[in-house]
């Protein structure tokens, strides 16, 4: 009688699978799954019927599946070691597609990644219309989705107490706390015209946010100045309002207009300091609510007391 295998290591023997419309073909990296782009998520009873979920979604050219769930995805994108969760039976299959037109699901920010069903999570973009990609978070789930998330700050675990090239080139993980980076800034708003949205939540959960209109990063050899037309709304209020014109500054880049002292240095953070600031959402994270002026900070919204959460985010505008 032969011996049956454990689903797990029968579902690592499979190869390729063939549908009516494609044939998928493992990419070789067993006993991880692809957590990257996902545009569905469903339970399937096989491989096979993981890759018919995959052929019935226009834009999935990728599946994952682990012998119970199935989830499909865009592109494989720029994807690297941390675009793998450790799944013992898992599996990856990527289309024909991906064969004879490599990479050919190419969103250029969130919104279009967004199209096809996606869920927020990391993703790769390509903003300047060619093999190049950025690894981003989209937040399709807030006011209509096609949020690209630049910065989140939500438990500490992350020191963003920086120096400026790391400022400049990022820091942290993108599903956790992070910066994106001051080239990657001026890179995704020169490309297209964004609105900025920052969203707040105070330690009693109270939430809060605040958008704004033609949100524009300049370049390294302007320090990154932050430019932007308006204040549209939110109850956070605005407190970018003294900010606005101003140039990035760190603890060891002092471009500020206080002529008394280096604000980022003051205030163990780098922001967009004028002298100083009415907000500091790259402050010292506390693990209560305090009153102080080296917190994570929005004046307008919780006067000088350290919020628990933040996140910066944009989007194409709409007009």
């Amino acid at each position: 009688m032969p011996t049956l295998l454990p689903i797990s290591v029968a579902l690592l023997c499979v190869t390729t699978v063939a549908t009516l419309g494609n044939t998928y073909k493992n990419i070789g990296h067993n006993g991880k799954a692809f957590i990257e782009n996902v545009i569905f998520e469903s339970r399937a009873r096989s491989t096979l019927h993981c890759a018919v979920f995959c052929d019935q979604q226009e834009c999935c050219l990728t599946f994952t599946f682990d012998g119970d769930v199935c989830r499909g995805h865009g592109n494989m994108g720029m994807f690297n070691t941390s675009s793998f969760a450790d799944d013992s039976g898992a599996r990856t299959f990527s289309t024909g597609k991906l064969d004879k037109n490599a990479l050919n699901y190419k969103p250029k920010d969130c919104v279009e990644a967004g199209r096809c069903g996606g869920k927020s999570g990391v993703v790769t973009i390509y903003p300047d219309d060619d093999n190049t990609g950025l690894q981003v978070y989209c937040d399709q789930d807030t006011e209509g989705g096609g949020w690209l998330v630049f910065q989140r700050r939500q438990n500490g675990s992350v020191d963003f107490y920086r120096k400026w090239n790391m400022y400049k080139h990022g820091f942290g993980s993108l599903d956790g706390e992070f910066w994106l980076g001051l080239d990657a800034l001026h890179v995704l708003t020169s490309r297209q015209i964004q609105d900025l949205r920052v969203d707040l939540m105070k330690f009693d959960g109270t939430r809060g946010n605040a958008s704004f209109s033609n949100f524009v990063i300049s370049d390294s050899s302007d320090n990154y100045r932050l430019h932007f037309d308006g204040f549209t709304g939110g109850k956070a209020g605005n407190s970018l309002a003294v900010h606005n014109g101003m140039q990035f500054s760190t603890r060891d880049a002092d471009n500020d207009i206080n002529d008394g002292e280096n604000c980022a240095a003051f205030r163990q953070a780098a922001w967009w300091f004028a002298s100083c600031d009415d907000s500091n959402l790259n402050g010292h994270y506390m693990s209560t609510r305090m009153e102080g002026d080296k917190g994570v900070l929005w004046d307008t919204f919780d006067g000088g007391f350290s919020l628990k959460f933040s996140e910066m985010k944009m989007r194409p505008s709409l007009v």
